[in-house]
């Protein structure tokens, strides 16, 4: 996705509609039936053909149990294709085998920009389908076993009113059958396909022809819901989001699971907002019950974040009466589009969010939390890449709504000026007051110390503010003369905001570029380069005592050739 761009604005625009419904009170997790947890164990051993009387899961299905855990999903197809392929694949560890999991458990925000039920199919349904279809012709006349399909919604399954989200995860009243799972288009996939795709989907880029299609696509979805509506029909949606192999078994967005003696799962929604009252009701009984369980906590935001306290996370872990020094925690996540390991008394902090999305690098500068145990990508190769968002930002890679609020705020002041010389400076001033305040509340809304934002967001807001006024009285003077005649129009006003609009781009580019290089915020930088790297996912192995085992695997490039490698080992 390009983060600056139309069908950014769009998912933004989601966002905010949600949002405003969701501060009316109008919930849609009010018809859910959240399951008692034996409930939730006998639906899951059905599907797996384990002991439906059993205690807990381990015990059910008589063996280790094995947990492949994604997270941020469905961004660009052939990137979702690449990462259905990892995630399908059995592995060797030394000369231990890990196979695929009987459980796929998906960590929040499906697909972006926003996660309703076509986009979902677009980019997770359909490429992760293909990567299962090669599966099965691999091992043809063996009919493979079915699985689990489990998973919470992030925020931008919210932004479609959990609709996209209902209709993959909601358990069904009838088994997956080949018949439910729709065929994707026919499309050759050897090496040289993916490479000469790649190569198209390059141009295509740069000519922002995916922006050309996203924008088409809205205006043609924007029609579609004004005719029903003057029709008074319904829209026609997809019935069923199905993956081959798969039976989703839950009833609500929040669920738990005894995974094994002395362990549970916790997996939480906290909407837009918090945990919603049935959830604390629910998970405080559960843990007023077993104040000792060892618990895997799965919920769509981080506790800690690039080594800092991160709100969302911790008010979930206070809602269910948990700490991660205090308990005895895996608190396993996504939301972070990068992979960070740490430790915390006798829980460990895992963040996985490479499952298709856009990268979020690591911290690139060391912070109060200090090291993480484990970072992919690292810091050096971190502070490699922002070193490219000026440049990218103002090229236009990231889309061109930056470019546009600069040309407005330089048409200000340029019209300004037309009043006299003390409007174009009052003018320059309140905007440059105006940047200064944006820039701050960017750099400065995760506990960042107010004096080290302020001595960033101070002189990147006053210099861009103060620039078109002074590219106005300077321009006429640097504009050069070529065979004797002068261009006047290459000094004109039109002139100062065309430049004004790519120089502004570039100071922006700079200014997130600095406040990723010393540590005041570390996401906005990375959604410029809207990089497709890095990606990952864990595959955990539960034991019958309780024990979990975990591998990340991963690949730098995903749609390169080469195999996946293994990023990180963890055990608990």
């Amino acid at each position: 996705m390009r983060w600056f761009g139309i069908t950014s604005l769009f998912g933004h625009a989601r966002n905010l509609v949600a949002s405003a419904i969701a501060a009316e009170q109008i919930d849609s997790r009010d018809w859910m039936r959240p399951q008692e947890p034996a409930e939730t164990l006998r639906s899951v051993l059905h599907v797996l053909g384990g002991n439906e009387s059993a205690a807990t899961l381990a015990e059910g299905i008589a063996r280790p149990l094995w947990i492949d855990f994604v997270a941020d999903t469905g961004d660009d197809r052939d990137v979702s294709l690449a990462v259905a392929r990892m995630l399908f694949g059995t592995y060797r560890d030394q000369e231990r085998e890990l196979p695929r999991g009987d459980v796929l458990l998906f960590g929040g925000d499906t697909a972006y920009p926003v996660a309703t039920a076509d986009e979902i199919f677009a980019r997770v349904v359909a490429p992760f389908n293909e990567a299962l279809r090669e599966v099965r012709q691999e091992i043809a006349g063996v009919t493979d076993r079915r699985r689990v399909l489990l998973g919470i919604p992030g925020n931008h399954d919210w932004y479609d009113g959990l609709d996209g989200f209902a209709r993959m995860f909601r358990s069904s009243t009838a088994p997956v059958r080949s018949d439910d799972v729709e065929l994707p288009k026919t499309r050759t996939r050897g090496s040289a396909r993916i490479r000469a795709g790649r190569s198209a989907g390059i141009v295509a880029r740069q000519l922002h022809l995916d922006e050309v299609g996203g924008f088409f696509g809205i205006l043609v979805n924007g029609w579609r819901s004004v005719r029903a509506l003057w029709k008074g029909a319904p829209l026609k949606r997809r019935k069923r989001l199905a993956l081959l192999g798969y039976e989703a078994v839950q009833e609500s967005t929040f669920f738990a699971l005894p995974l094994a003696p002395g362990l549970d799962v916790y997996a939480v929604d906290r909407q837009l907002g918090r945990i919603d009252y049935r959830q604390r009701v629910f998970f405080r009984a559960l843990r007023k019950g077993s104040p000792d369980q060892r618990i895997l906590f799965v919920a769509p935001d981080p506790a800690v974040a690039f080594g800092e306290p991160w709100d969302p996370g911790v008010r979930m872990l206070g809602a269910c009466h948990l700490d991660l020094e205090d308990d005895k925690v895996l608190y396993l996540t996504g939301d972070m589009h990068h992979y960070e390991r740490r430790a915390f008394g006798r829980s460990l902090h895992v963040i996985a969010g490479g499952g298709g999305a856009f990268l979020h690098g690591t911290r690139i500068r060391v912070g109060p939390g200090g090291k993480a145990a484990c970072a992919y990508p690292s810091g050096a190769e971190c502070r490699r890449l922002v070193a490219q968002v000026p440049l990218k930002l103002m090229a236009g890679s990231a889309g061109f709504l930056v470019h546009l609020m600069f040309a407005a705020l330089a048409s200000l002041e340029l019209a300004a000026s037309l009043r006299g010389t003390v409007s174009l400076v009052v003018t320059a001033v309140l905007v440059s007051m105006g940047l200064v305040v944006v820039f701050y509340v960017n750099a400065g809304h995760h506990r960042a110390h107010p004096r080290s934002v302020a001595a960033v967001a101070v002189p990147f807001g006053a210099g861009l503010g103060l620039l078109p006024m002074a590219l106005r009285l300077a321009l006429p003077q640097i504009v050069p003369h070529l065979g004797g005649f002068a261009l006047p129009e290459l000094a004109g006003d039109g002139a100062v905001i065309v430049l004004y609009a790519f120089l502004g781009a570039l100071g922006f580019g700079l200014f997130l570029m600095t406040i990723a290089i010393v540590g005041l915020e570390h996401q906005q930088a990375f959604s410029v380069l809207a990089h497709p790297g890095f990606k990952h996912f864990v595959r955990m192995c539960v034991h019958p005592d309780g024990r979990i085992e975990a591998w990340t695997i991963g690949k730098d490039d995903p749609v390169a050739p080469g195999a996946p490698v293994l990023i990180d080992r963890f055990e608990w």
